[in-house]
């Protein structure tokens, strides 16, 4: 089986004793019961029996963006305090189900960001479908600003020196690897659960290309960057939108409302729960934004929570960025907090495709070997180990919104990894 194998198999195992984690919300009533617990909009003042929800507002230093973020819980956890960092396009607001969960294994309060351009942050672009970034290490520029707003808060809380952890989910991944890159040992956190992280773009997965031995290589990470060469370098001389524009229109482009239609067993649906993927339906095509909108978003480019597709520059600059957090170099800036990826798979964003006709199955080489080449460097710098790789069998990408059976594994992985490093990682 292997170390990885056994390390999954006793995470599953853990679960399963007496005493052991929560159970999580179940997926059957999550839609009427987190669609009501957001239009509450109660805050700690407000949230009686429940986790209060408030809406903050931070200026990065940089630039004076105006970065949102969502505070779940009104008090500091007995296990320290948590914070996520999700994927493209998710709002913080969509973790209120995964915040509740955690703060019932006392974790809080959980803290989740808003990433520039997306959520409940203001868009960047007049056309407010794009996903868009001009320089991806703005996200983590912002995340930076984001945790120092986090251990003020915490400090205000009373409890300055409480662990921190860390999870995150697919982009938000990468921009916790970066930000890791660029503190090295004087980040905060105690460990981090990277989940379905962003180590490689799979734009073959944007797309509805089959994976013949020619797509591969046009929708590998070097036709992205060709691709965006051509659009941002050359077609701007008599076209300037082009940088600007979708990176793939005809399968990503606007947004467009009651376009979402769930279909059971499909990769590209991210999840196989109905439930949990009703409830961004939901929030995106329903829910009545306006109040929040007239109290918060004053004079700022923000009319909801929905995007669309990514622009050809937010491809090119994933493309840039996770090439440069896969260096040697960059790796060896990393070793200072232990990591686990959590991976599942059926992630088409995640796994290695091979051509058809090889009649070889996916894989997440492209994650172990992360974990491995970051190891290597640990081993070199510290003397032992850092990463680890856990798989959940059948989970699709957005492993916390997953029905409840990958879910709560998921969970529960996520829950003993923290539980090993309570303590302080020795020097």
């Amino acid at each position: 089986m292997g170390l990885r194998g056994i390390l999954a198999a006793l995470c599953v195992l853990l679960a399963m004793l007496p005493g052991g984690p929560v159970q999580a919300l179940d997926e059957t009533t999550v839609l009427d019961r987190i669609t009501a617990y957001l239009a509450r909009d109660a805050d700690c003042a407000e949230a009686g029996d429940l986790p209060g929800w408030e809406r903050r507002v931070i200026a990065v230093p940089q630039d004076g963006y105006r970065l949102r973020y969502s505070r779940f819980g009104c008090e500091p956890g007995a296990r320290g305090a948590l914070v996520i960092a999700p994927g493209r396009s998710e709002p913080s607001y969509e973790y209120a189900e995964t915040a509740i969960d955690f703060i019932a294994r006392d974790f809080g309060p959980v803290y989740v960001v808003d990433h520039r351009g997306q959520g409940m942050s203001p868009r960047l672009l007049p056309d407010t479908d794009k996903s868009h970034i001009e320089d991806f290490d703005d996200y983590v520029t912002d995340f930076a600003a984001f945790v120092d707003a986090v251990q003020a808060d915490m400090a205000a809380l009373g409890a300055p020196d409480a662990p921190l952890y860390l999870t995150s989910n697919s982009m938000g991944g990468a921009i916790a690897i970066g930000y890791f890159q660029q503190m090295g040992p004087d980040n905060p956190f105690r460990a981090a659960a990277l989940v379905s992280a962003m180590i490689h773009v799979n734009y073959i997965s944007f797309t509805d290309k089959q994976n013949s031995w020619l797509n591969l290589r046009i929708y590998s990470e070097t036709g992205v960057a060709l691709q965006s060469w051509w659009r941002c370098d050359v077609a701007w001389l008599w076209d300037d939108t082009r940088c600007d524009g979708y990176a793939a229109p005809r399968t990503f482009g606007d947004y467009q409302p009651d376009s979402r239609s769930f279909e059971d067993g499909e990769e590209p649906m991210m999840t196989q729960s109905r439930a949990r993927y009703d409830l961004r339906t939901y929030m995106w095509d329903t829910f009545d934004w306006g109040p929040i909108r007239a109290a918060d978003y004053a004079g700022e480019n923000w009319v909801g929570p929905q995007v669309g597709g990514s622009t050809t520059n937010w491809t090119r600059e994933s493309v840039r960025f996770v090439r440069e957090m896969r260096r040697a170099e960059n790796l060896a800036r990393m070793v200072d907090v232990p990591v686990m990826l959590v991976s599942g798979t059926r992630d088409l964003r995640a796994y290695q495709p091979y051509a058809q006709w090889r009649d070889v199955p996916a894989d997440l080489s492209r994650h172990t070997r992360f974990c491995d080449r970051l190891n290597a460097a640990s081993l070199k710098a510290r003397g032992d180990y850092v990463c680890e790789f856990v798989a959940i069998n059948g989970a699709f990408h957005e492993m916390y919104k997953e029905r409840d059976a990958e879910r709560q594994v998921a969970l529960d992985t996520v829950d003993w990894f923290f539980a090993r490093h309570a303590t302080p990682r020795a020097d």
